[in-house]
């Protein structure tokens, strides 16, 4: 066997793998990225380019290998744009793989009227797939978080897009641009080897980008409460541990609120369950719009939730409290009853202890509660438990 048409046989392997590999993690792991599907698709397609040399090679159908060779690997890199639009969730510049598409099926005939000249002939024979696969780097570039593994895929993807026309202009140096015996030619082989090499580096990075996006959906997965969309108390305390280290190390203050919707064991008892759940879930998206962006918000167990706002001193995290309440008191839902919360407040410097402040929350909670419920309560700077928790806001329940 000639070492080209060895070079074809592993390609044709090593893109089935890819292919296979892909399409496993987007049926075992169904999360809501679909990219991987797309790059098990690009790389199905991509084994038509090599099975197609070895028709072109074996075969008396030259014209019909030759075309297949070239729609398969020009639409292969072209599927590469959608795709990874799908992966990064941006919008698909689809006039941009309309025009190329486009130009891969007129790039025959134009050629044909043409006279012939090999090195202008082998560029635009190059052309389609230099510019899907420029698209598919601006496409990354566009839209990705610019992360190391992200500019390492933009880089391969730049790399690959420049050697289709290196190729053409060695093909032509070579001599072997109108050879019928493409497969026994040293060309075949170094053109193998380098887009080989290539694509099997952008399969490996595509790969890897697939499996980091499994972990970080399941990761999220494990910290999100199913009901109400918040974090759930795992999630909340690996947060809140990174946000509490920064904020030691530079000093910044940290609030802490702990939140218990009122009564919530009549809403169940007199509406039922599901209205309970509906509860809440309004309550949780309430919340949400009510809190500043950066702050991290969980839902604790039945209704009771907890809130770290970063950068934020007690009295601050009481005015975010306040809002809160006012919010949910003034709340009116089709299908839902009123519903008053109480809140404890606490801050975590000078100690930054989560555990702690936790404790002093609950206990202004618990505060909140006794006194009438729908107020807010904060606990003391110090942890001294001996000092009497203020009652900020004691408005009558409604």
């Amino acid at each position: 066997m000639h070492a080209a048409a060895f070079t074809l046989f592993m390609n044709v392997a090593v893109a089935g793998l890819f292919a296979a590999s892909y399409a496993t993690i987007a049926f075992v792991y169904p999360g809501r990225n679909r990219g991987p599907i797309w790059f098990a698709a690009c790389y199905g397609l991509g084994m038509v380019t090599p099975l197609a040399q070895f028709g072109l090679a074996y075969t008396a159908w030259i014209a019909f290998f030759g075309a297949l060779i070239f729609l398969s690997l020009a639409f292969a890199l072209l599927l590469l744009v959608p795709a990874l639009a799908v992966f990064y969730g941006s919008r698909t510049p689809w006039p941009v793989v309309g025009a190329i598409a486009a130009l891969t099926l007129l790039l025959p005939v134009i050629r044909s009227g043409l006279p012939y000249h090999p090195l202008t002939y082998q560029l635009m024979y190059q052309a389609p797939f230099t510019l899907a696969v420029a698209a598919s780097a601006w496409v990354v570039l566009c839209n990705s978080p610019r992360q190391r593994s992200d500019l390492v895929l933009a880089g391969i993807l730049v790399l690959l897009a420049a050697h289709f026309p290196v190729k053409a202009y060695l093909l032509v140096q070579m001599g072997t641009a109108r050879s019928a015996k493409y497969i026994d030619t040293t060309y075949a082989l170094v053109s193998q080897v380098s887009s080989g090499i290539l694509l099997l580096a952008l399969g490996l990075i595509l790969l890897l980008k697939s499996v980091q996006e499994v972990v970080r959906e399941s990761q999220i997965a494990a910290e999100t409460d199913i009901l109400s969309g918040l974090l759930n108390r795992r999630g909340f305390d690996d947060r809140s541990a990174r946000v509490i280290a920064r904020a030691r190390a530079n000093g910044w203050p940290v609030a802490l609120l702990i939140l218990d919707i009122d009564h919530f064991k009549v809403v169940n008892d007199t509406f039922g369950h599901s209205t309970g759940d509906a509860a809440i879930r309004a309550f949780a998206a309430l919340l949400s719009r009510t809190m500043p962006q950066p702050a991290l918000i969980a839902r604790r167990g039945g209704e009771e939730f907890a809130v770290l706002l970063d950068r934020t001193g007690v009295e601050a995290a009481r005015l975010q409290a306040e809002a809160v309440r006012l919010a949910t008191l003034t709340h009116v839902e089709d299908g839902l009853p009123r519903l008053t919360v109480s809140i404890g407040v606490a801050g975590l410097a000078p100690a930054y202890l989560l555990r702690e402040a936790m404790e002093r929350a609950d206990a202004a909670l618990y505060e909140a509660k006794r006194t009438g419920r729908n107020k807010v309560c904060c606990a003391p700077e110090n942890a001294a438990r001996s000092i009497p928790l203020v009652a900020v806001a004691q408005p009558s329940e409604t």
